[in-house]
């Protein structure tokens, strides 16, 4: 059963993979000089582990076009399901090593990771990855202090609110004019949502919640909570979404743009769900209505089998 798991989550994957070929058909046909795992090697996890660390090997970073080092990391990403964390910064810590060996090769492959690993609208979305990278590029002495900073504050951004860790509070202003704080709310689970009230990912964003029939069941039956906090907009923007979304969501506006303002959560890019447990701490980050669905079921199932 893990086996076939696993088999399912990859091919998940894959398809976000054609996905992201898709997206980059306008660049010139370039074959990746994949590695060979040697015979020797048997076992799926170790043949992953020395295929990951060795990616890179068989590149020449001095000559790379970018086309060749974009299509390198699309056929990259297809075997990060199969990475242990350790040994995806192993493998990363090998990428930039390599890349580091050569000036100016370290840039590009930053600027390819943003595009590709950080940028909530890729199909190849990494936050794990590209912690991973930051984490290596960080350290290097391939790349002068001056290029660093800006991956230095992505980093720090991504070592905040992650799952398992407790969700930064904030302060909040309730649409009769009251304060309330994050913590203030009292739910067996919380569906955090960050919003602009105009931009069009974030009505889709509410759509989808509203569409999400467990999630909504479980509101009714008091065992979720969906906060809904505009960040950024005019007031009455965020009054007419208002009006538009279901009155048992508690709706909220960061009057005092503290949150994007101070970098309490990573909102670069709207909209952001977060699903927090009755102690506030983060169960899934950087989410959507489908993957809610999903987790509440499993925490159903899990519920219902050790009643058993």
């Amino acid at each position: 059963m893990k086996r076939f798991l696993v088999v399912i989550f990859a091919l998940g994957l894959m398809s976000n993979v054609a996905m992201a070929q898709e997206q980059a058909a306008q660049t010139p046909s370039v074959t990746f000089p994949m590695v060979t795992v040697p015979e020797s090697i048997i076992q799926p996890q170790e043949r992953a582990k020395y295929l990951g660390e060795h990616f890179w090997d068989n590149v020449d970073f001095a000559t790379a076009s970018d086309a060749l080092l974009e299509q390198g990391l699309i056929d990259m990403a297809s075997i990060f399901p199969l990475l242990s964390a350790d040994v995806m910064t192993s493998s990363m810590a090998a990428w930039v090593e390599r890349a580091g060996a050569v000036k100016g090769a370290l840039k590009r492959v930053l600027t390819l990771g943003d595009k590709y690993l950080y940028d909530t609208a890729s199909p190849l979305y990494n936050e794990t990855a590209y912690r991973s990278l930051l984490q290596s590029a960080l350290v290097s002495k391939s790349i002068d202090k001056a290029d660093k900073e800006p991956y230095q504050k992505q980093l720090v951004m991504l070592e905040m609110n992650n799952e398992g860790m407790s969700a930064v509070d904030f302060q909040m202003q309730l649409t009769d004019g009251s304060k309330a704080q994050l913590s203030d709310v009292k739910s067996p689970i919380v569906i955090l949502f960050f919003y602009s009230p105009e931009n069009l990912d974030c009505k889709l964003q509410r759509f989808r919640l509203t569409q999400a029939k467990l999630v909504n069941y479980l509101q009714r039956a008091g065992g979720v909570k969906i906060v809904a906090v505009c960040v950024e907009g005019e007031k009455s923007a965020w009054e007419k979404f208002v009006a538009d979304s279901p009155a048992e969501w508690l709706h909220a506006y960061d009057a005092a743009g503290k949150i994007k303002g101070d970098n309490l959560y990573d909102l670069r890019t709207l909209p952001r769900v977060y699903m927090l447990d009755e102690n506030k701490t983060v169960l899934l980050k950087n989410t959507k209505a489908d993957n809610i669905e999903q987790y509440l079921i499993q925490l159903i199932q899990s519920a219902e089998g050790a009643a058993e």
